[in-house]
């Protein structure tokens, strides 16, 4: 049997979301099919077999998030095709003929779950009318017939949650209740004496400003770390501004081109800015290779132009091209966001004069690009005192702004 589990798909991953099943129990398969499409806290990625066989088990549901190497799979490498019995063949077999086994699910541990639990017996005991005590007592609160209660219900004995089962669908609407589930909210809060529909639990929720709880994305999830970690790090800040004049006359590539042309060509004199601090290692890489945000409306991603210093401006400006159609179909792949060393984040585009940046990851510094006020473009570097010091960073700016008032520069 061979076993397919939750992959880590990058280095910060702890857990993954199942996006979608691109087979059935009972496929045959063979080595490289893609079987799902699994989200990590970077992209949506595809999940490949490495081994023939015929699917016999799918162990999560669509949009169930699983930890890093727990089962979500099984594969019969030595069954064939037709001695695997398909799930819409067990559907048209008689109940009878089918043996019932519980569902096999995986499911991520929260850390209260993983330490220990003192064991609670609690034993309801039935009556011979086939009703539980607390059953009884809350369908004698809502004045229901017991009879018609276990009649409908078609158990051996009715417990408290069929009584509320029950009264759910006597008294809300499915809309109304699917608006409580989203909501979080009890059906207590209403009186259970007419049909409640969405539009009244609607007018509960605004005028009881009711807020919308939101799952946090495995993506957002992996930014929250992300941030967290930098917020840790001894960090200082150096406010300056470049020449803006030549980007103002150059402007057959755009603005993030040309910053990214020339950071790359100082930071191969500066190599504090092409290292990664690790524990107790620092690394120097041999290239320029920088993360620039990118972001929607909810996520923020930082893929990397890699070897800047080896690349055209027409190369560069593919790669921002590149990951404009990979942030609008969320295809980015986990090595999109590796090896960088270094941060870009421009938001004078959109009119912010200057603004600040947290460090990516354990890159060594980011720079923050503002909008061009007065013939000024306004940047902020923010550095991992770690692995660069004030005196470093001074002359790695002063570079920078020779370099953007340097007319070879701006030269196809």
């Amino acid at each position: 049997m061979y076993e397919i589990v939750m992959p880590q798909l990058s280095d910060s991953m702890d857990e993954g979301k199942l996006i979608a099943w691109k087979v059935a129990v009972g496929e045959h398969v063979k080595s490289g099919d893609v079987i799902a499409e699994v989200e990590s806290d970077k992209a949506i990625m595809e999940l490949q077999t490495f081994k023939d066989g015929v699917v016999t088990q799918l162990l999560l549901q669509e949009g169930d998030e699983a930890e890093v190497g727990s089962v979500i799979a099984r594969i019969d490498t030595n069954a064939k095709e037709s001695s695997v019995v398909r799930e819409d063949e067990l559907q048209s077999k008689p109940k009878k003929d089918i043996e019932q086994k519980p569902k096999e699910q995986v499911k991520t541990l929260k850390k209260e779950e993983l330490e220990p639990q003192k064991k609670v017996e609690h034993i309801e005991k039935e009556l011979s009318s086939g009703i539980s005590p607390k059953a009884r007592a809350k369908a004698s609160e809502y004045g229901l017939d017991v009879k018609a209660l276990m009649q409908k219900s078609q158990k051996s004995v009715v417990h408290v949650e069929d009584v509320q089962r029950y009264l759910n669908e006597r008294y809300f609407t499915p809309k109304a209740l699917k608006l409580l589930h989203k909501y979080h909210l009890q059906t207590s809060l209403f009186k259970l004496d007419h049909k409640v529909d969405e539009a009244e639990v609607q007018k509960y929720i605004n005028e009881h400003e009711i807020p919308l709880p939101q799952l946090l994305s495995a993506m957002q999830k992996a930014i929250v770390a992300n941030v967290t970690a930098s917020a840790k790090k001894p960090i200082f800040h150096i406010y300056d501004s470049l020449d803006a004049k030549l980007f103002e006359q150059h402007k057959e590539q755009s603005i993030t081109v040309w910053l990214l042309k020339i950071f790359a060509k100082v930071m191969m004199e500066h190599e504090s800015f092409r290292s990664l601090f690790d524990n107790e290692t620092i690394s120097v890489y041999p290239n320029a290779s920088i993360s620039l945000a990118v972001a929607d409306k909810k996520d923020l991603y930082m893929p990397v132009v890699k070897d800047i210093n080896k690349l055209d401006l027409d190369a560069i400006a593919k790669e921002l091209e590149a990951f404009k159609t990979k942030l609008k179909s969320r295809s980015f792949k986990a090595e999109d966001m590796q090896g960088g060393t270094f941060g870009i984040s421009n938001l004078g585009m959109l009119g912010i004069e200057r603004f600040d940046a947290m460090i990516n990851k354990n890159e060594s510094a980011i720079v923050t690009i503002g909008a061009i006020k007065k013939g000024k473009i306004a940047i902020t570097l923010t550095a991992d005192h770690r692995v660069i010091n004030g005196y470093e960073a001074a002359l790695f700016i002063n570079d920078v702004k020779k370099e953007a008032q340097n007319p070879l520069n701006f030269k196809e």
